[in-house]
């Protein structure tokens, strides 16, 4: 079995439309794997534009605290210093989709960014024995 988790970045502000942009990039970029959950920080995770794209793409959204984001951070391919100053990890979309995704994922798809930078999303993969 493998595991296939949509992790999400994106500032205060972003609108839905952005949201669904990159998750509409991530399902692409990680085809033919099927991603089954999305995840995002916390803090984020009631955000209602959010909310709405993941009832919109049928897709559970995961909360994932800033102490998982953190052990992630270590996996993670972007680095991004504006990012890590505000948030403590490089990419919170790679460092969300890893924690979902279980101490042994991969990144499948790195920070993908919308077009008009409100948000990101990147994919991790864990095959499950």
């Amino acid at each position: 079995m493998t595991r296939v988790v949509i992790g999400l970045g994106f500032r205060a502000a972003a609108p839905q439309a952005s949201i669904a942009e990159v998750i509409a990039a991530a399902r692409d970029a990680a085809a033919p794997a099927r991603p089954t959950l999305l995840a995002a920080p916390s803090d984020k995770s009631l955000y209602p534009p959010l909310i709405a794209e993941a009832k919109a793409a049928a897709l559970p959204c995961l909360a994932i605290d800033e102490c998982a984001l953190k052990q992630a951070a270590a996996r993670i391919t972007t680095h991004s210093a504006r990012v890590a100053k505000a948030r403590g990890v490089g990419s919170v979309c790679e460092a969300a989709a890893l924690a979902a995704a279980g101490a042994t994922a991969r990144l499948a798809v790195p920070r993908l960014v919308s077009r008009d930078r409100q948000a990101t999303a990147a994919v991790a993969i864990e095959e499950i024995n």
